[in-house]
């Protein structure tokens, strides 16, 4: 019994690892790739492209668990009917800003969603469910996220961007390493069985570091320490609850990851789901100056 529960720990060690240099590949081939986009694009249609992938991507993802997809119903018709809402969103908005797209093609976008989910006459039985997922989900991504490429149109070009994937990746990672290294306490284990207030508080930490360290000290040097501070918190705050969330909904649905896209992080969906979060909080302060 010991020596099967030996190998059972060691080969949780081994998947584990692996799945870390899955994990630093992965970043290893996106990392430059965003920041090459961010930097060396003076007309920011490189990061719009990326970030209407990334969204439609996710949104797809959203779908396919939620809806379920099968392969008995694909369901071709609302999926299509949603990547072109997100992709109408993220770049409408980026073109016209928030305030003036989003009323008039959120509007067009649920209407046109509800009518793909009335064409649907075989699921009518959960329809409404249908309905509800579709409406949600629009709200849950590409508005959520829309802001992304709007983040290197401000004055100080990528670093607003950069701060935010900093401080929803930074944080996240630091949780975890935190958490492997220190856990003790459940944070929610009905959500989320394997997150610990210490990796929680780790992600605190890696929030502020990311602020000060991308911000303060390097590419926004007008960025007040304290603010710094406050959006570090509060950013990583959000970006766990984001995690969070995505953790629910997984639950929910009965899946472990919202995809296979990204090797060792998953869906697009389980790496961005602290972004979707964060990304506005940032935008925000920037223009608004809260």
């Amino acid at each position: 019994m010991l020596g099967s529960g030996s190998t059972l720990t060691g080969k949780r060690r081994l998947n584990s690892m692996s799945n870390l240099a899955k994990r630093i590949a992965t970043a290893a081939v996106l990392v430059p790739m965003v920041v090459a986009a961010i930097f060396l694009d003076p007309t920011h249609y490189a990061i719009l492209l990326l970030s209407i992938a990334a969204v439609g991507i996710a949104g797809d993802e959203y779908l396919r668990m939620a809806l379920p997809v099968s392969a008995q119903d694909r369901a071709v018709g609302i999926r299509l009917v949603f990547a072109g809402s997100c992709t109408a969103v993220t770049a409408l908005s980026f073109v016209y800003t928030p305030a003036r797209s989003l009323p008039p093609v959120l509007t067009v976008s649920a209407i046109t969603l509800c009518v793909a989910v009335l064409l649907r006459k075989r699921h009518l039985p959960q329809a409404g469910r249908h309905m509800a997922i579709a409406l949600g989900g629009l709200l849950y991504v590409p508005m959520m996220a829309c802001v992304w490429p709007l983040l290197v149109q401000l004055e100080s070009g990528g670093a607003w961007l950069l701060l935010a994937l900093g401080t929803a990746f930074l944080s996240d990672t630091t949780a975890y390493f935190v958490g492997r290294a220190l856990g003790r306490h459940k944070l929610y284990e009905a959500v989320s069985p394997n997150k610990t207030r210490e990796g929680a508080l780790g992600g605190l930490l890696g929030g502020v570091l990311a602020q000060l360290g991308l911000g303060t000290f390097w590419l926004l040097p007008e960025l007040p320490v304290a603010h710094a501070v406050a959006l570090g918190l509060v950013g990583s705050v959000l970006g766990q609850i984001g995690d969070l969330v995505q953790s629910m909904t997984k639950r929910t649905f009965g899946v472990k990851d919202s995809g296979n896209i990204l090797p060792g992080h998953g869906g697009m969906l389980d790496r961005v789901d602290g972004l979707i979060f964060v990304a506005p909080m940032v935008y925000y302060y920037a223009t608004l100056g809260l």
